[in-house]
């Protein structure tokens, strides 16, 4: 069974290839009897049932958050916090490891997007149950995103049998090909003969340093292949879902980085919690003259929830915190440069000026990213 989960072993890979054959063999017979929605939302149910383990506790989780983004969508609800803090209750409890009923795959994602969707539903208007499911239980982002929006993904169900054209399947294989490149052969190659030789409780500095770029260099193929795949295979299926990497290591800043890596992950936070905290914090008085404070305390909080998102251990907090350090530093960098301060990487060519930034972003992230992977040993 567990070769049928998302991009885990060649089972999946069959029956999507067999899905996409048949979409596009017979998708000018379906269109006079079908919906293309209805096709999505049947194969998505169908491949629910039958390939995910304990596929009931993944419908039972559907038809909760369905049934809160109903009443609060339908009435027009203004306040999302609580919403929001209903919608992620069985993940909090998922994350707090209370009871195993709220082990649930792909539970952090399925959160996401509805709150994503009870948000955005002001500007873009409901979804329908049909819709709603394809969205949330979309097989290629189910596990690990990226992160859609449900406003493209339901613009995609309405254009029908119109993106599942050749060249659509073209493009989805080009990325498909890389993202297999990426997490079945470097991933798995990092792994087998760098990662796996490193004793990771050993506390020699060259040891830890060996670990922490191990680790980073593993993460992005692994994840950056992940994304791909999902990316690829949705693309062949006639959804356009987002990518999620862009050269995350050629960034010379960390705000460049999170524009490039888990990218779908940065954008949601900034959409849905960054900017409504950042509006929030202008209430308090203290606060309310004080920018650069006011930016950094959000971005701060923004971070760590990206950490606790992961998991409620303090290796994937700390390693938010750490980003979100990196983030306000550069900040207030910015804002003293803007203020006539002096910009001390233009005593270096332009040249040596970009690629000692993306020195420092790129060793700044292995360190944040040697505390996510829990294999400092402390």
């Amino acid at each position: 069974m567990e070769s049928f989960l998302p991009f885990s072993g060649i089972g999946f890979f069959i029956i999507s290839f067999i899905f996409v054959i048949f979409l596009h063999l017979f998708k000018n017979i379906l269109n006079k009897f079908v919906s293309y929605k209805t096709v999505i939302f049947l194969a998505v149910v169908t491949y629910i049932y039958f390939c995910v383990p304990e596929s009931y506790e993944l419908f039972i989780l559907l038809l909760y958050v369905y049934i809160i983004y109903t009443i609060f969508v339908s009435n027009n609800y203004q306040e999302t916090i609580f919403p929001m803090i209903v919608i992620a209750f069985p993940m909090i409890l998922h994350k707090l490891e209370i009871d195993p009923i709220f082990k649930i795959i792909g539970i952090s994602y399925i959160t996401f997007r509805t709150i994503q969707a009870i948000v955005d539903s002001h500007n873009y208007g409901k979804l329908s149950f049909m819709e709603f499911t394809s969205f949330l239980l979309f097989p290629t982002t189910l596990l690990a995103g990226p992160i859609d929006r449900s406003y493209r993904f339901q613009k995609d169900l309405k254009k029908g049998y119109e993106n599942l054209t050749l060249s659509n399947i073209g493009k989805g294989w080009d990325i498909l090909v890389i993202g297999v490149l990426f997490k079945f052969v470097i991933a798995e190659l990092v792994a087998m003969f760098w990662l796996s030789k490193i004793d990771e409780n050993s506390t020699n500095l060259i040891d830890m340093i060996n670990s922490a770029y191990s680790y980073t260099t593993y993460l992005f193929f692994d994840f950056a292949g992940y994304s791909a795949m999902a990316v690829g295979l949705s693309y062949m299926i006639g959804i356009f879902t987002p990518m999620n990497f862009n050269h995350p290591y050629l960034a010379p800043n960390p705000q460049d980085f999170w524009r490039r890596f888990h990218i779908t992950l940065g954008t949601w936070l900034t959409d849905y919690f960054f900017k409504p905290l950042y509006k929030y914090l202008h209430k308090f008085k203290y606060l309310k003259n004080r920018k650069l404070l006011i930016q950094n305390i959000a971005i701060i909080c923004t971070f760590l929830l990206m950490g606790m998102w992961n998991g409620l251990t303090w290796y994937f907090i700390f390693s938010g915190f750490l980003f979100g350090i990196y983030s306000s530093i550069h900040n207030a960098y910015v804002l003293y440069v803007k203020k006539g301060g002096y910009d001390y990487f233009t005593f270096f060519p332009e040249i040596i000026s970009i690629n000692l930034k993306r020195f420092l972003m790129i060793n700044a992230a292995v360190f944040a990213l040697y505390f996510f992977s829990g294999r400092v040993p402390l």
